[in-house]
C-alpha cells in the first residue's frame, strides 16, 4: 500500500522541524510535540485518524517502512516504541531559513 505522503511532504516537514529546533535550541522532540507544531503551522492535519498525531506518526511509519523518505532526525528504538525527532547538525553550506 502506498503512502498518502510523498518525499516533498517529508522535506517540508523535516525542514520545518529542524528549523524550529535550531531556532529554539531544542535537542529533540517527541512525535506528539511535532504533531502539535505541524498542526499549528497547518503542515500536517492533527484531526484525521484514531487519535491526535496519527497523521504525523503515519508519516514516520511510512518512512521507516521505506514507502517514503524518513523525517530527518527521526528514530525509534524498536518497532512499536515511541518516536524521537532529534536536531541534526545542518550542513554549513545549506540554505538557512
Amino acid at each position: 500500500m502506498e503512502s498518502k505522503f510523498d518525499n516533498k511532504d517529508v522535506k517540508i516537514v523535516s525542514d520545518y522541524l529542524q528549523y524550529y529546533m535550531t531556532k529554539n535550541e531544542i535537542k529533540n522532540l517527541t512525535a506528539d510535540e511535532c504533531a502539535l507544531l505541524l498542526a499549528d503551522s497547518k503542515l500536517v492535519s492533527n484531526k484525521i485518524g484514531p487519535k491526535p498525531g496519527f497523521n504525523f506518526r503515519q508519516m514516520l511509519r511510512d518512512g521507516r517502512d521505506g514507502k517514503i523518505d524518513l523525517i530527518n532526525g527521526a528514530s525509534q528504538e524498536k518497532p512499536n516504541s515511541r518516536w524521537k525527532i532529534a536536531k541534526i547538525k545542518m550542513d554549513e553550506n545549506s540554505d538557512s531559513h
